[in-house]
């Protein structure tokens, strides 16, 4: 099999990319995504261990931020232990956190920008190439040929993290034959969640089920006293401020569109609101502005400049970097992007402690809004009506028996990913 996967690569897939990428050398996105990678050849960090005659212990394969987190904590207690780590990363989104970490480890990590447009089998920047790890540790999504070819060899080990079928299943759809050949090839298999492990078990593919963020963002409230600190300078008048108002009246609006600001007409005036975009452009900025004016509530915005808090019931917090740390002092928490292309994080507000969550329509890719269903946390809301009923509803808590169950557990499903 090995050796018709190499045909297909060397004589087929190889030649398309580049022929593509030469066609379109004039496209803009093309262009940029070539610079983005041309910067590999330029960074020390980004050369290969193998310059050093060094073989890194462990390589990590993850698409952009969101997967990143996902092993992250991985990544912390393999440094931790003393470990080589390799990165390899698809998007512009996560380079920052990249360099920033391996600028911490410089002996201990290199990072690659995954060839795609500027792909040559052969190049000591390309994948195949450049990583010395005989163990890679993939997130999900970039099912990519020379991934596939490389997990083919004898002495290599490919573990998949956060495997899921939930797009399969919302399109009413089976896993893909190349799908399902990298669960095949797959020494070891960490599903998302219970659904997805019974469903690659059926295929014959069985494996455990941890999602590892929430070990990551149970981390990060640990050290959410030394965020504020360095962060949000302005968090101890916050907290005074809604200390006063009960829990159950604080509404924070995570990762808000301002799609999602029609939700917000009906919202009684006790109610202490909270609005933290997902972008802080100028121009989105300027549309929660004027959004907020038009629901008749008055914003105190808080910026990087901001030096004096200011008691208000509405608050645009344009700062970057606290919203997982925030969602602890909410009882209501509604998460955004379900008007758009789908939710962000539920497992932010979910781990954080707020008592009720909802969202948009849109959370068909989404493994976390099922966790966060399972354990009754969860409501889907379309229209203002439904939104006020969600808020206004005294429903009993849910459970938090599977979180729990998740934290006394990292461990040993850390150990079955990596060996620390």
């Amino acid at each position: 099999m090995r050796i018709i996967f190499w045909i297909l690569f060397w004589f087929i897939y190889f030649p398309l990319i580049r022929l593509i990428s030469l066609l379109m050398f004039w496209n803009s996105k093309v262009e940029e995504r070539e610079r983005f990678e041309k910067r590999n050849k330029f960074e020390s960090l980004a050369h290969s261990f193998r310059e050093k005659g060094i073989v890194a212990d462990i390589c990590f394969e993850f698409s952009s931020e969101g997967e990143y987190q996902q092993v992250a904590p991985l990544i912390s207690d393999a440094l931790a232990a003393g470990k080589k780590i390799e990165l390899v990363f698809f998007s512009p989104s996560v380079e920052k956190a990249i360099m920033q970490l391996a600028g911490q480890y410089p002996q201990q990590i290199r990072y690659l920008r995954y060839p795609l447009v500027r792909l040559f089998p052969i190049a000591r920047r390309s994948f195949s190439c450049w990583v010395t790890a005989k163990t890679l540790i993939m997130v999900r999504y970039d099912l990519l040929p020379e991934l596939l070819l490389w997990s083919l060899k004898k002495d290599h080990e490919l573990k998949l993290v956060w495997m899921t079928f939930k797009k399969e299943r919302s399109r009413g759809k089976s896993a893909s034959f190349w799908k399902k050949l990298f669960l095949k090839n797959a020494k070891t298999i960490v599903y998302a969640s219970s659904q997805d492990e019974e469903e690659g078990r059926k295929m014959g593919f069985p494996g455990v089920v941890y999602d590892f963020r929430v070990e990551q963002i149970r981390r990060r409230m640990d050290g959410r006293v030394e965020k504020f600190q360095s962060h949000f300078n302005l968090y101890p008048d916050f907290y005074t401020h809604i200390n006063l108002i009960p829990r159950e009246k604080r509404l924070i609006v995570g990762n808000a569109w301002p799609s999602d600001l029609f939700l917000l007409r009906d919202l009684p005036e006790d109610v202490f609101l909270v609005v933290v975009p997902h972008q802080l452009s100028d121009e989105i900025l300027n549309l929660f502005r004027e959004g907020l004016d038009n629901l008749g509530r008055p914003v105190f915005e808080i910026n990087n400049q901001t030096q004096t808090y200011k008691s208000s019931q509405t608050i645009l917090v344009n700062k970057k970097g606290i919203l997982c740390e925030l969602y602890s002092d909410f009882g209501r928490s509604y998460v955004g992007g379900g008007f758009e292309g789908s939710i962000h994080s539920v497992l932010e507000p979910l781990v954080a402690g707020s008592s009720k969550i909802s969202c948009g329509p849109f959370h068909h890719r989404s493994t976390e809004y099922d966790v966060a269903l399972d354990m009754d946390k969860m409501t889907e809301v379309n229209t203002p009506e439904q939104f006020l009923n969600w808020l206004n509803t005294n429903q009993q808590e849910g459970s938090h028996a599977m979180l729990d169950s998740m934290f006394k557990s990292y461990q040993k499903a850390r150990e079955q990913v990596i060996s620390c």
